[in-house]
Formats: structure tokens, C-alpha cells, sequence
């Protein structure tokens, strides 16, 4: 991008000026433990919403499902009447995990080579901080027509009731675009544009086998349900991709993607023998698939096995499930994000599918925003990882970009 329009050097001034500050808000909000499971989101907000008063932002609504689990709605206008968009991003993370393999404590913002370590540093507390700092940095300009929100979510690690998923069902989200800050790398930070949000089914097959008194067991012929659990897990890992049916989607990419065993249990205790287990699937699904389509494809499946194996006994539950969402690559919005990328990070960027669910299903395809998937520094293999960690520039970078796609878009509508 070579000229820039006046609120664009404006915005980029404050925002230069805020780098530091940016950079300690975004550790600020990493030592704000949020881990979902078990929830809460409290503290979290608290700390955003302490900080856009800071920076003068007052018009900040707290919406909640359940006491302790906040979501924020803040609202920056412009000058005049015109288009929304929707800057958005969740204040969970996931549980730390094994804390044994933390190098650092993880609600510690520890700078090292580079990089800033910290639970849910890229997933996404500094693209929160990035999206309240470019906020603020739109609040002191004039000459753009519109509205821009700020939309901090709950609940999203765990599924999005208390979250996006409630706030759209009761219609309070409402918007004409929307960019959702997940990460979105695959193998560098900010590698592409995530205009598809997989969607995900989540499976849970049980196994029947015989219970009865373990000492005896070898006298009879019971079905040892563990022992076909995990017959059953063992060829659901190495088949069940080629029962799902799909159309490659243009933008390529590896197709679904099947995780078998995510979560198991079987047995009672030592002296019984095992008649019952359970394990879970989470598959993710690109634009054409749907929940009832995988559905049929895993119960294909699992025929199949019983029929190859006359002792397994398995039952299909579907725990739950939504399709992808997909924006076009030509949309205002996601070109709006191409000329701030150009910019800040003097490099075009490629449309490309998200690996992972985001808030988009929410915000797309139940209050019908058109969503990019994910756009935020970081990259996906450290997410829900030991030792999570981005690039310390990432606040900095995002920041920009996301105050310079705003003023474009804000403009383009106004002109288009």
C-alpha cells in the first residue's frame, strides 16, 4: 500500500506510540487466568473493560447466560451513520494441562528470544489486546462513517453456549462483517486468510461387552468390551476417513479430519469384567458436509465392523456438531484486510481454510454476519499446547492491521 489516507496515519501515529503499552496490556491479560473448563470469565473482562475506560471507550455492555461468564459488546462510532463491523475475540483459553511440561509458569508473560510465552498468548488474549488498542486508536479519529464493536466472548473453548452461540440466538449480535482473531498460521504466523471455519461433529460410540465376576472369566466366553473398544479404535483410526463423503473443497487442503479416541473410559474396577466403555470422536468437516451426513458415514462404519467382528456390540450418539462457514475471498471485508496486511506486513496473503471451529458458525450462519474465520497473530500448533507462545510483535502487528481494515472497510462500503 503506498498512500494512506489521513485517519490512517492518525490511527498508525497513537498506535506507534501505544506499542509498549500494548505489548503490557497483552501480558496483563495472560496473568488473568480464564481456563475453561471450568470457566470464568470475570476477571478477564474486568480487565478489558478497565482498560477501554482508560483509553476513553465508555460504551461497554456485559452480557451474560450464567453469573461469571461475561461477554462484552463495546461500541466505537464514527462520525456519521453507516456500516458495522465486528472486531471479536474469546477471553477463555483451555485448562493449562501437564504442568510439568510448562518451561514457565503459565499465567507468567515470560519474554524470551523473542517471543512472549503464556497460556492462551495466541489463543487469544494478545489479539484481545490488539482489538481494544484498535479501538481506542479508531475513537480518536474523525473522518470514517460507521460503527465498529468490539465483541469479547465467553465460553468459546467449550463449545460457545454461554458465548457467541447464546449472544446470537438472543440477537445481540448484529453486523454487516465481522473478523474473528484466531490464529492463523499453520506453520509461520499470520500464514493466510482463514475465510472457512470448519465446522466439527462430536461422537460418542459405545462398546457392549458382558460384566460378570472377573475370576471366572476364563471358563466362559464373554465379550471383554475393552478388548473390542479397542479393536474398534484401532480400525476407526486407520479407515474411517474413507467412509466420509465429501467434494474437495477449491481452496484445497487436507479434507476432514478424523480424531478418533479423544476422550475414552471403560470397565467397572479390578474383579469385574468389563462390559461396558466408551470413546469419543471429534471430526471436522469442510463446507458441504453436514452433521447428519457424517452421521450416516459413521454408522456405514460401524456396520461394517460388526459385521466383520460378530462380538462387537457398538452404539452411535451424536454429542453434538456444526457445519463450516466460508466467506467469499472478493468480500469488502476480507479486502479490506488484504490492502492493511499489504502494509503492515508488506506481504499479500492467501485465502485459506481454518483448520479449527471458530465463533464464525455464530456469528455467520445464526445472526448472519459474513465472518472471516480467523485472523490473528500466533499460529495453530502452539494453541492448547505446553509452552504456548507468538512473536512479541504480534500486539503491535495486529493492532495496526486491525485499525487499518476497519478504516478501508468503513470506507470502501461508504464509496461501494
Amino acid at each position: 500500500m503506498t498512500d494512506l489516507t489521513a485517519p490512517e496515519i492518525r490511527v498508525l501515529s497513537f498506535l506507534e506510540d501505544t506499542a509498549e503499552e500494548q505489548l503490557a496490556f497483552a501480558r496483563e491479560l495472560i496473568a488473568t487466568p480464564s481456563p475453561n473448563p471450568p470457566g470464568g470469565e470475570q476477571k478477564v473482562a474486568a480487565v478489558v473493560t478497565a482498560r477501554l475506560e482508560r483509553l476513553g471507550v465508555n460504551d461497554i455492555s456485559e452480557l451474560a447466560k450464567e453469573a461469571g461468564r461475561p461477554n462484552l459488546i463495546v461500541r466505537i462510532p464514527g462520525e456519521a451513520d453507516g456500516p458495522t463491523l465486528v472486531l471479536s475475540g474469546h477471553i477463555d483459553t483451555k485448562p493449562a494441562g501437564d504442568m510439568a511440561r510448562w518451561e514457565t509458569d503459565p499465567w507468567d508473560p515470560v519474554i524470551r528470544d523473542g517471543n512472549l510465552y503464556g497460556l492462551g498468548s495466541g489463543d487469544m488474549k494478545v489479539a484481545v489486546a490488539a482489538m481494544v488498542y484498535a479501538g481506542a486508536a479508531l475513537s480518536r479519529v474523525s473522518g470514517w462513517s460507521g460503527e465498529l464493536q468490539l465483541v469479547f466472548t465467553a465460553d468459546e473453548e467449550a463449545g460457545s453456549n454461554l458465548g457467541s452461540k447464546w449472544m446470537a440466538e438472543q440477537g445481540y449480535l448484529e453486523a454487516d462483517a465481522a473478523i474473528i482473531g484466531e490464529p492463523c498460521g499453520v506453520v509461520s504466523e499470520w500464514e493466510n486468510i482463514g475465510v472457512v471455519s470448519r465446522g466439527a461433529a462430536l461422537v460418542k460410540i459405545e462398546v457392549v461387552g458382558t460384566q460378570m465376576h472377573s475370576s471366572v472369566s476364563d471358563r466362559f466366553n464373554p465379550v471383554n468390551a475393552t478388548v473390542e473398544m479397542a479393536w474398534l479404535i484401532q480400525r476407526m483410526h486407520a479407515q474411517m476417513k474413507g467412509y466420509l463423503t465429501y467434494e474437495p473443497h477449491r481452496l484445497g487442503g487436507p479434507g476432514p479430519t478424523v480424531n478418533v479416541g479423544v476422550m475414552s473410559e471403560s470397565g467397572v474396577f479390578y474383579g469385574v469384567y468389563p462390559g461396558n466403555g466408551w470413546f469419543a470422536c471429534d471430526i471436522r468437516l469442510i463446507p458441504g458436509m453436514t452433521v447428519e451426513s457424517v452421521t450416516a458415514d459413521i454408522q456405514r462404519f460401524l456396520d461394517d465392523a460388526m459385521a466383520a467382528n460378530s462380538r462387537l456390540q457398538a452404539k452411535l450418539t451424536i454429542e453434538g456438531g456444526v457445519p463450516a462457514t466460508e466467506i467469499p475471498f472478493d468480500h469488502p471485508v476480507v479486502t479490506a484486510i488484504r490492502h492493511a496486511t499489504s502494509h503492515v506486513l508488506e506481504k499479500e496473503l492467501e485465502p485459506a481454510i481454518f483448520p479449527g471451529a471458530t465463533d464464525a458458525y455464530s456469528f455467520q450462519a445464526t445472526a448472519g454476519i459474513p465472518s472471516i474465520a480467523a485472523f490473528g497473530p500466533g499460529y495453530l500448533p502452539r494453541a492448547h499446547a505446553p509452552n504456548e507462545h507468538l512473536a512479541v510483535t504480534g500486539v503491535y502487528e495486529a493492532s495496526r492491521i486491525y485499525a487499518l481494515a476497519a478504516l478501508r472497510y468503513f470506507d470502501s462500503e461508504k464509496t461501494g
